[in-house]
């Protein structure tokens, strides 16, 4: 028994209606079922026409494909066109089990009619199938149902007459096992397909033809193991904000530093060092070749999580592969060991979860695990694990991989230096940089912390108790004034563009590859006075902001505008609580671009101060001017400037010590070596001070070399060595694709501008705390912004650089039926703003088969290559289509409920008209919302839900007896934690006990019932 699969390629409808009308007919003949779907959706079927369904018959397709333009593939199947062009494809013969037939709707009016049918019909037989029905082409310019119609007649007994003819196995298939030789190859061809950015192969070592003429004196005593592997120890990494990529490059520089030992008792003779995401070109070619008996290739795995579960942005790729069903059936681990080092957040629900699932999944995939999963937890100090970890992971690697039994001493009689994991990543949502940046002597701030004298020397440090300085980040090399470096890099070529136009299907958006959006409005969703965007508007005119100068000088005007001192605490905290919601043009060429519970990735720079400060330093201190070439990791060479501003991290705060230690490496003098030595130190005076000085007073780089002057002897080289890159900024969309909007296609997205002041911080009586800090992201798009929010008008629109960062969970339904709650205080009501807006559209009798329709016909085509399988739901089975059916159907709409909180309800209470409306038109069922500090005492969203019966018994309905779906979305360290508790409590009142009440909250999780998109 066999299932009929029947796809298509359609751009304007008509392939896939005759489709779909196919498919709901009866299953002919020995079929059991009929599959449906784009031609772009192949993957998805793909595994099961690798095995034959039994002896005698084959797999049935069945093609129905349009033709656009002159000659062009319809946009649902170019994926499945490239694939079946490749040659690699060709070699493996991937339709030898099908029959297929192929029908072809063309126009006579373009030359190439009906192009697409006979590429499908061509390339299908030459690759193994079997044509079951001569190709028929249709055509629109006479009427499509002259040929499709006596098509459709006889397509299901011809389809069934090929399937079921007897024919024997090709002669090089196993009968035995059909599927055994077939599938690992397929899967191969899969994972080598193009992806979305260009990646340079590391040179693979040359493989010895014969392993035994390895020279004897390498070889390990007991001869029962092979003394020296052909392939290179791999060390992989998924990295947000540079932890993981540092431990790996540090792993990889000692490996390294091994081979160059004369002693060493080595297995791998080289290192590949990379990103997950590179695994394809890099990796997978030598993982699939079969090693010597009784040896594997080595694997390391050092994985971040992000948010709230999720991957890094440089390993979403490699996540995709490992979970796909055809990559289960290929075991493209089989021939390795692996161990997996997981870093993560104890303050967030899914703990280290990209760890876990890369080591679940590598173990289903085939590979050995040579060492329990390690995972590091930013929360008490990643490096409690990751010291132990990295300390004697090269050693059991390579021990596992040459098949000698117990692990051995890689280097004889030598001691590998263990490497020192950054304490803390940064959330990249914002980081801060203070709008000061004048020295207060941190020699002096420290001595006076630890109440040393002024002529006690600074406590002392062992070299064992500072951390190793690492690997360097980034390469450089900087060319003469007047030097064209163009000539010696006309090959280099830097892949990481920004893409303006959108007139190439081609473009994929990416942190590397971004879109310039203009922004094309702008207002205050928080009750903030507008004079000061006001005068920065009249101050600078319609061209708005054009230089640093101006971008400094519009800060400065805010700043005063909005004093965070000497005003009362109440107005203080209101100038301190501005939120912004910003609208973004989108490209030109597309219909649908995002879906509700997306997010949007911004490129952002360094503050015009901090690049400032260092292009100076750099021009005084080794005479470099801004203007000056440098080639970064052999990339296309750029400005001085440019790689001061955009390449590396002046801004964040330090969050770990190895950087302190890595300044003082190029300090001159000798008290603030001793001081930056200390603060660097593992000492728990050290901590203590580390903590006061630094993290809580929000200091950057920039801030230590200027309270720290002999540092600036720091060359550009070391900088772009010890600094990592900028990490984008992630903000939640607010809006909905279905919305008609007069500025045409764009989205929305809210913030809040971080401007603060930090603790006090008492020196020897004086104030030396109390520095006012701003986003660097959010700093910036206010002031730029500053025309929109006044309602003035600009000539010259702001640009950014934005990509897209799709969600794979954090969905509304694909159906109107089910309850909702959402749960969002502050700007986490903004994703649910966008989930409202779209239920708004979609429960509209008049919007609702339109919408449908621009629905199934638009798709992302930004910077993720996404398979069918990624995707919530198909492209058939867009949100649109399915609610837009329920509504013609009459099917009941589930109630929203939505609660929303924040501290004032005249000032901070974000889309409050806008909650309203949607109340009084029914999209919002219940409303309840929360004013911390209006009234005696501080209630929050947690509170209403347990003192307020009607909240109470309403959520333990929905969560028990309904199919409802909560969502939550805010800050995760501290309301997301409690609102869980929350609600787990008032289950468990009604299911007996907090610990059942936990349980159920935990199966909702995992059903997909309780989401959160957290930070």
């Amino acid at each position: 028994m066999a299932t009929l699969y029947v796809l298509y390629g359609s751009a304007t409808g008509n392939a896939e209606g005759i489709a779909k009308d196919l498919a709901n007919k009866t299953p002919p003949g020995h079929f059991t079922s009929i599959v449906c779907r784009p031609l772009d959706e192949f993957k998805k079927c793909s595994s099961d026409w690798v095995s034959r369904p039994s002896v005698g018959c084959r797999h049935g397709i069945i093609l129905i494909s349009s033709t656009t333009g002159n000659g062009d593939v319809p946009e649902n199947a170019g994926r499945f066109a490239r694939y079946i062009k490749r040659k690699q494809t060709l070699e493996l013969q991937p339709f030898q089990n099908c029959a297929f037939a192929v029908l072809g709707l063309g126009d006579t009016n373009y030359d190439q009619f009906c192009a697409v049918g006979h590429l499908l019909d061509k390339r299908l037989k030459e690759l193994g199938g079997t044509r079951a029905k001569k190709l028929a082409c249709a055509d629109e310019a006479t009427g499509l149902e002259d040929v499709v119609e006596p098509w459709l007649e006889t397509i299901f007994s011809d389809i069934v007459k090929a399937c079921t003819e007897g024919s024997a196995a090709p002669p090089h298939e196993s009968t035995s096992n059909p599927v055994a030789s077939v599938v690992p190859t397929l899967a191969k061809s899969q994972v080598c397909e193009e992806t979305n950015s260009p990646e340079t192969p590391v040179s693979e070592p040359k493989q010895e033809k014969n392993p035994s003429s390895t020279p004897a004196s390498s070889a390990v005593t007991g001869g029962a193991s092979v003394s020296k592997s052909n392939a290179p120890l791999f060390i992989l990494y998924g990295s947000e904000t540079g932890n993981a990529e540092q431990i790996a490059k540090d792993l990889a520089e000692s490996y390294e530093s091994i081979l160059g030992n004369p002693d060493a008792q080595i297995f791998f003779q080289s290192v590949v060092c990379c990103e997950l995401d590179q695994f394809k070109k890099k990796c997978l070619p030598v993982w699939d070749q079969e090693p010597e008996s009784g040896t594997k290739h080595g694997v390391l795995i050092i994985a971040s999580t992000t948010g709230n579960g999720d991957s890094p942005e440089n390993s979403g790729r490699f996540i995709r592969f490992v979970k796909r069903k055809q990559t289960a059936e290929s075991q493209p681990f089989r021939h390795v060991n692996f161990a997996v080092l997981g870093l993560g957040d104890t303050n967030y629900d899914q703990f280290c979860n990209i760890g876990k699932t890369l080591d679940k999944k590598l173990t289903e995939l085939g590979g050995t695990r040579v060492k329990p999963l390690a995972c590091a937890d930013e929360a008490t100090g990643l490096e409690d694990t990751v010291d132990p970890w990295i300390g004697s992971i090269l050693g059991e690697i390579t021990a596992a991989c040459r098949g000698g039994g117990a692990p051995k001493s890689i280097v004889s009689g030598a001691v590998i230096d263990k490497v020192e994991e950054e304490e803390k990543k940064t959330e990249p949502t914002e980081v801060l940089v203070s709008s000061k940046l004048d020295s207060q002597g941190g020699d002096k701030i420290l001595r006076s912390l630890l109440s040393l004298g002024a002529d006690e020397p600074m406590i002392s440090v062992e070299h064992t108790m500072l951390p190793s300085l690492g690997a360097s980040r980034s390469s450089c090399e900087l060319f003469k004034e007047g030097e064209d470096p163009v000539a010696q890099h006309e090959s280099g070529g830097d892949d990481r563009a920004t893409i303006s136009t959108t007139s190439s299907d081609a473009a994929h958006y990416s942190i590397h590859r971004p879109f310039q959006s203009s922004v094309i409005g702008c207002r205050y969703l928080s009750a903030t006075p507008i004079e000061a965007a006001l005068e920065v508007a009249n101050r600078f005119g319609p061209c708005g902001i054009q230089s640093d100068k101006d971008a400094m000088l519009a800060r400065e005007i805010f700043d005063t505008r909005f004093p965070l001192t000497e005003v009362g605490d109440a107005e203080a905290e209101r100038n301190g609580k501005r939120v912004v919601e910003m609208t973004l043009s989108l490209p030109d060429d597309y219909t649908l671009e995002y879906q509700p519970g997306d997010a949007l990735g911004l490129v952002v720079s360094n503050t015009p101060e901090s690049v400032a400060f260092v292009l100076e330093m750099l021009r005084s201190r080794h005479g470099i001017c801004p203007e000056q070439k440098v080639s970064i990791d052999s990339t296309s060479p750029i400005s001085v400037e440019e790689a001061i501003r955009d390449k590396i991290d002046l801004c964040s705060t330090i969050k770990n010590k190895r950087l302190v230690h890595s300044l003082a490496q190029f300090a001159t003098n000798p008290e603030e070596i001793a001081t930056l030595r200390f603060l660097s130190s593992k000492k728990a005076e050290s901590d203590a001070a580390f903590n006061s000085y630094i993290v809580e007073q929000r200091r950057c780089v920039v801030d230590l070399l200027r309270d720290f002057p002999s540092c600036q002897q720091i060359s550009l080289e070391g900088l772009l060595g010890v600094l990592p890159s900028i990490p984008p900024r992630y903000y939640s969309v607010s809006s909905s694709p279905l919305e008609k909007r007069p500025e045409g296609l764009s989205l929305r997205v809210a913030f809040s501008v971080v401007d603060y002041l930090t603790g006090s911080l008492v020196v020897d009586g004086n104030e030396m705390g109390l520095r006012r800090v701003h986003g660097v992201a959010t700093g910036l798009l206010e002031t730029v912004c500053a025309p929109f929010l006044c309602n003035k008008d600009l000539s010259r629109k702001p640009s950014l650089k934005i990509f897209p960062k799709p969600t794979a969970d954090f969905r509304l339904p694909a159906t109107l039926g089910r309850d909702l709650v959402l749960i969002g205080p502050g700007t986490g009501i903004a994703p649910f703003m966008g989930f409202l807006a779209h239920r708004r559209v979609l429960t509209s009798s008049k919007e609702t088969t339109e919408a449908a329709n621009t629905v199934v016909e638009g798709t992302w085509r930004g910077g993720y290559e996404l398979e069918a399988e990624d995707l919530p739901v198909g492209q058939e089975d867009a949100n649109g289509l399915l609610v837009g059916a329920e509504y013609r159907g009459s099917q009941q709409i589930g109630e929203v409920d939505v609660y929303f909180g924040c501290r004032h309800a005249d000032h901070d209470w974000l889309y409050a008209d806008e909650m309203k409306s949607l109340k009084s038109e029914g999209v919002i069922s219940n409303l309840h919302t929360a004013f911390s500090r209006d009234g005696g005492s501080h209630r929050y969203v947690q509170d209403m839900m347990k003192s307020s019966p009607g909240c109470s018994d309403r959520l333990a309905h929905i969560v028990l007896e309904t199919d409802g779906i909560v969502y939550i979305c805010g800050d995760g360290n501290h309301m997301a934690r409690e609102v869980q508790s929350t609600i787990a409590e008032i289950i468990g009142d009604r299911v007996g006990g907090i610990e059942k009440g936990v349980a159920i909250v935990e199966e909702r999780k995992r059903q997909g019932r309780f989401l959160l998109d957290i930070w």
